[in-house]
């Protein structure tokens, strides 16, 4: 920018003094045109230069929106990851919960098991004691029934002898009339 303004400087300078006229000699009119044309070359440089630092502008400014829409995009990609990790953040702590409300269930559940279990020990044992208690109890129905028998047999027999004693005293009092 600075040397836009030295080469409009200059220009105006040089268009001064073609206006105003060298009222000098032909070396001092020479020496002019020398320090034109040089002046005019710098001119033409300086230009050059304008335009690649206007190119260069150009090609800051269409960087800078190109920056510019990715940081719009990396933004929006930023705000959507946040609310992913916010969901994910919020699921875990659900599963979170979930797991422990399942861990207690499998304390309840095996606590009953145990339970369960417990019982049924007792009852397996009360079972194999009522069923030698049963096996006892029929071992001694059996011997009372072989008892009953022989007692049966016995009265049987008694009752016969009985019979028998009652015809012999029948006879005996048949006899003794």
């Amino acid at each position: 920018m600075e040397r836009m303004w030295v080469a409009l400087g200059t220009i105006v300078a040089i268009g001064l003094l073609a206006l105003g006229g060298c009222g000098g000699t032909p070396d001092k009119t020479t020496e002019l045109k020398g320090q034109v044309e040089q002046l005019q070359v710098t001119l033409e440089k300086t230009r050059n230069e304008r335009d690649l630092f206007q190119q260069d502008v150009q090609n800051l400014k269409k960087g800078l929106d190109e920056a510019e829409s990715k940081l719009a995009k990396t933004t929006e990609a930023n705000s959507a990851f946040q609310s992913q990790l916010q969901n994910l953040t919020r699921s875990r702590d659900e599963l979170s919960a979930t797991s422990k409300q399942l861990q207690q269930r499998v304390d309840e559940l095996t606590a009953s098991r145990d339970q369960l279990q417990t019982q049924v020990t007792t009852l397996t044992k009360a079972r194999d004691a009522a069923c030698a208690d049963a096996v006892s109890a029929q071992a001694k129905i059996d011997q009372l029934t072989d008892k009953l028998k022989t007692q049966t047999q016995q009265m049987v027999e008694l009752q016969d002898q009985m019979k028998t004693i009652r015809s012999v005293l029948q006879q005996l009092q048949q006899k003794l009339e």
